[in-house]
């Protein structure tokens, strides 16, 4: 499976330059059923990540859309139905084309929506139901992204809808200057190809009469497609969202989010004299460890490991300046039982030093040297684990190495101090 999406993965970043974490994560996203929402520029690439993941989908269908303070609900969720009005009094609205119907939907400058639309978004994404005259849809809705250039306003009633997009990444310009000439000169991805293909395809079917159902939703796929096609099929998406709700959840790994929640009580943002108060919701919460679940599932894991809590401090900020620190407060998380394990054994060792207990055959004593060994290899291993990640980039991996270069002086530091006891 992990091999699958890594093609997938890297035939949705062809074309796009130095957006690999926002396309794995709405990738995740999308997989857990959740949302996302990009802070950034225009201009940025934000809208062809939603294209993207649309690609992604087998026969996916897409809705977009540039919000302005005078957006109205017609424009996004279709408009009312003259003719259902005038044949029955009923009073409903026609979706076909609108965001009612839409696999992934892109939906530009969120902020700027009026209240009315913005209601109606709070089902729509924490239910995947809207509600249309007097009956409930059940959409098909897999991804939402949103974008905005600025944050929600404060005191304005944002919050809730705030809340409701779990992964929250910037969106910044190309940096690398090779990067920015190859995007000049790229050309369409193999996904946009393929699925630009089947749309012919089934369009030049229809023409001659020949569409059946299996052309028309690709319900199965042989191993010599997916090996041409990687996009995912309906089937197995339905199929994977029932994998995802029976993927375990070790105990390590809650008390890992345990002490992520303790921790973001007291966030050191720039050095700052105050600390703040990061606020997750208990519903947050529940919906990071879906996407969890999801991460490992994706990983061919059967349960959640620790390696795979990293870029859940993608869900915590509620500011971009908060994003840094909260990223520290993670890995050290993930580090934390190492941590206590050395300080508890430097605390026994400089016990043992004072007091002078000799102590040259393992059988009498503590074998701090095997325990320094051991300590260091669960780093080793679990910074590789790390390492492996689908969703953990470069700049997550810098900053795991920064932070394991001081561990290691640590240990090498307490490796010389057991030399002491045999002096």
């Amino acid at each position: 499976m992990i091999e699958r999406f890594k093609l997938l993965l890297r035939e949705m970043n062809r074309g796009i330059y130095e957006k690999e974490t926002e396309i794995s994560l709405s990738l995740l996203a999308a997989l857990a059923g959740e949302s996302i929402i990009l802070l950034g520029p225009p201009g940025v690439a934000k809208s062809m990540v939603a294209r993207q993941l649309k690609n992604a989908f087998r026969d996916a269908h897409s809705f977009e859309y540039l919000m302005s303070r005078f957006s109205t609900p017609d424009e996004i969720f279709g408009p009312v139905s003259i003719q259902k009005l005038k044949s029955s009094d009923t009073y409903e609205r026609a979706v076909d084309g609108y965001l009612p119907t839409a696999d992934v939907v892109f939906l530009d400058e969120i902020w700027k929506a009026g209240p009315a639309i913005q209601n109606t978004l709070l089902t729509v994404i924490n239910e995947k139901i809207f509600r249309n005259g007097n009956r409930e849809m059940h959409l098909p809705l897999k991804l939402l992204v949103a974008a905005s250039n600025e944050l929600p306003a404060k005191g304005e009633g944002l919050e809730a809808l705030w809340d409701r997009f779990v992964i929250r990444i910037e969106s910044r310009p190309i940096k690398m200057e090779k990067n920015f000439r190859a995007m000049l000169l790229e050309v369409k991805s193999s996904l946009e190809v393929k699925s630009e293909e089947r749309r012919v395809k089934k369009q030049s079917s229809a023409a001659e009469g020949k569409v059946n159902s299996t052309d028309l939703f690709e319900d199965t796929i042989s191993d010599e497609q997916i090996g041409a096609d990687v996009s995912i099929l309906p089937a197995e998406y339905a199929e994977w969202s029932q994998a995802i709700d029976k993927i375990g959840v070790k105990e390590e790994v809650l008390d890992a989010i345990s002490r992520i929640r303790k921790a973001l009580r007291a966030v050191n943002v720039d050095e700052a004299a105050e600390r703040r108060n990061i606020y997750v919701s208990d519903r947050r919460w529940k919906n990071i460890v879906r996407l969890l679940r999801t991460s490992a599932f994706m990983q061919d894991r059967e349960e959640v490991d620790i390696c795979d809590l990293l870029p859940i401090y993608h869900c915590l900020w509620q500011e971009p300046e908060e994003r840094d620190a909260i990223r520290s407060i993670v890995i050290r998380s993930l580090f934390a039982p190492f941590a206590d394990k050395l300080v508890e054994m430097k605390k026994a060792l400089a016990e043992d030093i004072q007091y002078h207990r000799v102590r040259k055959n393992p059988d009498d004593g503590r074998d701090y040297e095997g325990e320094i060994e051991s300590l260091s290899d669960g780093l080793t291993s679990l910074e590789r684990q790390l390492g492996d990640n689908l969703f953990v980039s470069a700049d997550d991996k810098a900053e795991i190495s920064a932070y394991l270069r001081d561990f290691y002086k640590e240990l090498a530091f307490t490796r010389q101090d057991t030399m002491k006891l045999y002096e």
